[in-house]
């Protein structure tokens, strides 16, 4: 027995629409190389109210490096919503800024919503969400870089884009 066509079309009606709510996931990357980048400085600090002064962890070490970019690399992203930038408050912000060899600098911030859901706001000013990252990356790599305190305005400028 065949569904009327009233069925059929509602049916599909809400297949599309489901369908069209599911944001396509892409590939974003930075467009450099671990052999641009002469050094890395990261901060992490919470988004909205932060601190008059931060600390700034600088890495040189090229094996760490290759790991930074590495994470900016090929990275799967979808667009943010406008929702999801209403909850950044408060949230973990890591900024990364790569001194290039060229003396070129490129900034790059991420803020943790939680667990696997993260907005990234990009140098071209694009914000996207990803599940990828670590949080506490600053832990993990200070004892091989170099750490300062720093008034909190040397931080990479983190723009909400589009």
């Amino acid at each position: 027995m065949r569904a009327p066509w009233g069925v059929a079309t509602v049916l599909t009606a809400v297949c599309v629409t489901l369908l069209a709510g599911c944001a396509p996931v892409a590939e974003k990357s930075l467009g450099i190389t671990a052999d641009d980048v002469a050094s890395v400085e990261y901060y992490e600090y919470p988004w909205g109210d932060v601190p008059d002064t931060i600390d700034r962890l600088t890495l040189d070490v090229p094996e760490v490096l290759s790991e930074f970019v590495r994470a900016y690399s090929d990275m799967p992203v979808t667009d943010a919503s406008p929702s999801d930038l209403n909850d950044l408050a408060g949230g973990q912000t890591q900024s990364t800024r790569f001194v290039l060899t060229d003396g070129r600098k490129i900034e790059i911030t991420a803020v943790w919503l939680g667990p696997a859901d993260v907005i990234v706001l990009w140098p071209d000013g694009a914000v996207s969400k990803t599940e990828w990252g670590s949080p506490e990356l600053f832990d993990a790599y200070d004892s091989v870089g170099t750490v300062d305190e720093v008034d909190a305005a040397e931080r990479p400028a983190a723009i909400l884009g589009r």
